[in-house]
């Protein structure tokens, strides 16, 4: 009996014992987790944080150095920057990428509604065929681009390339404008066409307002795509005062050597817009990417 007594009151001990090793593998595990993250954002940072150190190096040109950090700091780098072409490239960059996204979102916008809520002809298989008008390069329409621009005067102007980034916008943001709409419940739209209202009045008065995280999140990344675009700006200007940024900084270089801690103050400064649209929209980023992409 006496054994019977001690085999039963080991039982919470043993429960006990495992219960806490239980919780021990689990913060080991955690903790774990944590510092593996760390060290990948620190490898991650390190680049950028390379580069902004580089920035300030004075002495010379060249990114090598017996130390990681530069032995003689200055600011001479972003003066020579700031005085001559570098706020042009900017304005250019900023010119092409605030019009061009907007033309681009407004369209995804018009075509996403029309897959959503229109009936027509082609409807079902229409967003898959954009999509895989979107799989080829665009490279290879590279030429008929430039000749259609050579004979419509477009070639070396802000203006053309707007139109060309614009209109040629990502089948990607139809397709996830089109899956946002398809979360919002149709009852609304019935609801307003009862009231008398017109597919036009439902579209701007009801869905548009509804509409705020995915028009940021598409606009930020038409805007970036632009704002960093380097191989069609190349092709179809020929004019330094209206290179963007991406095109502007390869100046930095020329045929026996480049200014590389100039290059690195460039891109501190360049990337200053990104960083400020993204902080204070990173809020309508999530929220418009999670429904556009889950939703369907």
């Amino acid at each position: 009996m006496a054994t019977k007594v001690g085999s039963a009151s080991s039982r919470p001990s043993a429960a006990g014992s495992f219960i806490g090793s239980y919780r021990l593998q689990q913060a080991i595990g955690l903790w774990a987790t944590r510092i593996l993250l760390i060290v990948i954002c620190l490898i991650s940072l390190f680049p950028s944080l390379y580069v902004l150190m580089y920035s300030f190096k004075g002495g010379g040109n060249s990114l090598f150095s017996p130390t990681l950090i530069p032995q003689q700091l200055t600011l001479d780098n972003y003066a020579r920057l700031l005085a001559g072409q570098f706020p042009l490239w900017v304005r250019n960059s900023l010119i092409l990428g605030v019009f061009s996204a907007t033309i681009s979102v407004l369209l995804a916008t018009f075509a996403g509604y029309a897959f959503s809520r229109l009936k027509f002809a082609g409807r079902r298989y229409g967003i898959l065929l954009l999509l895989i008008i979107q799989m080829l390069p665009t490279v290879g329409s590279m030429v008929a681009i430039f000749r259609g621009f050579q004979f419509l005067g477009l070639l070396n102007t802000h203006l053309g390339l707007i139109l060309l980034f614009g209109f040629g916008g990502s089948a990607l943001a139809v397709w996830l404008m089109k899956n946002f709409m398809d979360s919002i419940p149709k009852e609304l739209d019935e609801a307003a066409s009862i009231d008398g209202a017109s597919n036009w009045q439902t579209f701007w008065r009801i869905l548009f307002p509804l509409l705020q995280p995915m028009l940021v999140a598409q606009w930020i990344f038409a805007f970036i795509g632009v704002y960093n675009e380097y191989i069609v700006t190349t092709v179809f200007l020929s004019d330094t005062k209206l290179y963007p940024l991406g095109v502007g900084v390869r100046l930095f270089s020329t045929a026996y050597s480049t200014n590389w801690t100039q290059f690195c103050a460039a891109a501190v400064l360049g990337s200053i817009p990104i960083m400020i649209i993204f902080f204070l929209a990173q809020r309508f980023l999530v929220e418009g990417l999670t429904k556009g992409a889950l939703k369907g």
